[in-house]
C-alpha cells in the first residue's frame, strides 16, 4: 500500500476533517488467532480511510501486550503504525493524540516505538499528551483521552470499554459499537459488546440524532459475520459519524434569523443568500415556510441562517409571526430586510439604510376637545448591535469593494433620470432613524410631520415597531435594513421595488459575514 501524503485529498477528504476517533478495546489471550488477525486488519483499514477523510484518532501508549503467539491484544500501537506509514512527511494537521506518561514509556515502550512516536511528533503527524504518573488510573487514562475525542468506535474490550461508553454518550459524543467476539486483555466485562447491546435498546443514548436509523443498519455493518469487505464497512463507519455530526448542527439553533415581510423581498433574500427558486423548504409547527442558508464570515467560521416571511405588511403580523419563530427556532440574532418609504432631500432611491432606532409614531391619547396626545415608543439598538454596525460602516473601502461586486451578482442597476426622484449614485449603506407604523404613507406633509416625533427621521416603514418589540420580549439582538424604494407620496416607479429590496438583501449578507459579531 502506497504511502499517504499528508495533503492528500479524496472524494471523502472533508467528512472527518479536525476530528479525532477514540478506538476502545482490546482482546483477550484466549481469543482464536484468526478473530485477532482480523481485528487488526479491520483497524488497519479502518484507520487508513479515517485519514483519507481527514480525520485522526487518540490512543494511550505505554505496554503492547500480545498472546502466546505474540499477537498484539491492545489497538493503540497497531493505530500508531499505520499512521506513521500511511504519513511519512510533514503535516501541518496532527492525525494521533498520544496520552502517555514519561516514565511508561521508557519502562514498558521499546526503543523502536518510542522512537516511532517521537519521529510523528517531530513531523507534526502526532502530539503527546502527558499524564502525571504518580496519579494514572485506568480512569485518568479514559478521561483524558475522551477530553480529546470527538467520536469512538468499541471493538471488544471490557469495563474500560463500557465506561468510555458512557462517559462519552454523557457528552453527547457519538459512540459505535461493533460485534467482532474478541473478549477483553483484562477478562473484565462484556466491552463492545455490552455497548453494542445497549444501543439496539437505546441508540439516542449513543447517536443522539441519528440513533434510530443506524440500529436498522447495524447489522450490516458485521466483523463477525461479514457481508461487505473491511474498506467499505470503515467507510460506512465515517459516513455514519459524518451524518450524525450534520444532524447535530441542522439540529442546533440558527445563528441568524433573517425576515421579509413581502413576497419580493423574500425572493431577493434568497437569492442574496444562495438559495434556489425551488430549494426544499421547512414548515415549522406553525405553519411558517423557513429555508435555510449558510453564510460564510471573514475568518471561514459558517453562520448558519434562516429565512422566513411575515406574508404580509403590518406591525401584528410582525409581532406575531417573530414571536412564533423565536420560540421555536430559538435563533442568536435577527435581521429583517426590505424595502421603505424615505424622505426626498433625506435619502434616495436604492439607497440602504441600518435602523439605529425606531419611532413607533401609532402610540397616542385622545385628551378633551378632540386633541391628539402624541405618545411614540422609541427604541434604539442595543450596545453590542450599535458596536457592530459602527465597526462595519467604519471600514467604508472594504464595504464600497464588496458590496460592488455583489451588486454586479445579483444584477442590481439602478435606473438613471427617474421622474420619481433622485437615485443613489453609490452601495455604501447608512444608519437612519426609522418611524414605525400601520399608517401606508402617501402624503409627504403627513411623512414630514413625523420628524415633529423624532427630528431624525428619514425612513419610514410598517414592520419594525413590531419586530423590535417581539425580539426585546425574546432578549434578542435585532437590526432591520431597508431599500429606499419610493418617498411616500404619489409618485412611484415601481421597479424600485425589487431594486431596493435586493440592495438591502446584499447589504444584509455581507453584514452578517463581516459586521455582525457571533
Amino acid at each position: 500500500m502506497p504511502p499517504i501524503q499528508s495533503n492528500s485529498t479524496t472524494a471523502n477528504s472533508l467528512l472527518l476533517e479536525s476530528r479525532h476517533i477514540l478506538l476502545a478495546g482490546s482482546i483477550s489471550n484466549t481469543t482464536e488467532n484468526v478473530l485477532v488477525d482480523k481485528a487488526h486488519e479491520f483497524v488497519d483499514s479502518f484507520v487508513e480511510e479515517v485519514i483519507n477523510a481527514g480525520g485522526g484518532f487518540v490512543v494511550y501508549l505505554a505496554a503492547e501486550p500480545v498472546n502466546t503467539d505474540g499477537k498484539a491484544l491492545l489497538f493503540d500501537w497497531t493505530v500508531a503504525r499505520a499512521i506513521d506509514r500511511l504519513l511519512p512527511g510533514e503535516s501541518s494537521q496532527v492525525r494521533l493524540k498520544i496520552v502517555a506518561t514519561e516514565e511508561r514509556l521508557q519502562s514498558k515502550a521499546s526503543a523502536v516505538q518510542r522512537q516511532l512516536i517521537y519521529g510523528m511528533v517531530a513531523r507534526g503527524v502526532a502530539e503527546l499528551i502527558p499524564l502525571e504518573d504518580e496519579v494514572l488510573t485506568g480512569g485518568n487514562v479514559g478521561d483524558e483521552q475522551i477530553e480529546h475525542a470527538t467520536a469512538m468506535v468499541a471493538l471488544g474490550g471490557g469495563k474500560g470499554v463500557l465506561d468510555r461508553a458512557r462517559k462519552m454518550s454523557k457528552k453527547m459524543l457519538p459512540v459505535l459499537p461493533l460485534d467482532l467476539q474478541l473478549g477483553a486483555n483484562s477478562e473484565d466485562g462484556t466491552g463492545a459488546l455490552g455497548v453494542r447491546k445497549n444501543f439496539l435498546t437505546s441508540p439516542l443514548t449513543y447517536l443522539p440524532n441519528t440513533g434510530n436509523k443506524v440500529a436498522k443498519i447495524l447489522s450490516a455493518l458485521s466483523l463477525q459475520e461479514p457481508v461487505m469487505a473491511l474498506a467499505d464497512i470503515s467507510k460506512r463507519i465515517i459516513k455514519i459519524f459524518h451524518d450524525e455530526e450534520q444532524a447535530r448542527i441542522e439540529a442546533l439553533p440558527p445563528d441568524v434569523l433573517v425576515l421579509t415581510a413581502l413576497d419580493v423581498e423574500l425572493a431577493a433574500a434568497k437569492q442574496a443568500l444562495g438559495i434556489a427558486t425551488d430549494a426544499e423548504h421547512v414548515t415549522t409547527k406553525d405553519g411558517i415556510h423557513i429555508w435555510k442558508a449558510p453564510v460564510t464570515k471573514r475568518g471561514g467560521k459558517t453562520a448558519s441562517c434562516v429565512v422566513a416571511c411575515f406574508a404580509g405588511a403590518g406591525n401584528i403580523d410582525a409581532a406575531s409571526v417573530t414571536s412564533m419563530l423565536l420560540g421555536e427556532l430559538r435563533p442568536a440574532n435577527v435581521m429583517m430586510l426590505g424595502i421603505a418609504a424615505g424622505m426626498r432631500e433625506k435619502c434616495k432611491l436604492g439607497e440602504v439604510v441600518l435602523a439605529e432606532r425606531i419611532v413607533a409614531y401609532d402610540g397616542a391619547a385622545l385628551v378633551a376637545g378632540g386633541a391628539v396626545e402624541h405618545r411614540p415608543e422609541i427604541t434604539r439598538l442595543n450596545t453590542r448591535v450599535r458596536q457592530d454596525v459602527a465597526s462595519y460602516l467604519s471600514d467604508r473601502e472594504s464595504v464600497v469593494a464588496r458590496l460592488t461586486e455583489s451588486y454586479k451578482t445579483l444584477d442590481i442597476v439602478f435606473p438613471e433620470n427617474v421622474e420619481a426622484g433622485p437615485v443613489a449614485e453609490g452601495v455604501m449603506p447608512k444608519t437612519a432613524t426609522v418611524a414605525s407604523g400601520e399608517k401606508l404613507l402617501r402624503d409627504p406633509e403627513k411623512f414630514l410631520a413625523l420628524r415633529e416625533l423624532h427630528g431624525k427621521t428619514e425612513v419610514a416603514e410598517m414592520e419594525g415597531a413590531g419586530l423590535f418589540a417581539a425580539c426585546a420580549n425574546f432578549g434578542k439582538p435585532v437590526l432591520m435594513v431597508r431599500g429606499i424604494s419610493d418617498f411616500g407620496d404619489s409618485v412611484k416607479d415601481n421597479r424600485f421595488h425589487l431594486l431596493a429590496a435586493k440592495a438591502a438583501a446584499a447589504v444584509t449578507v455581507d453584514y452578517i459575514a463581516n459586521g455582525m459579531t457571533l
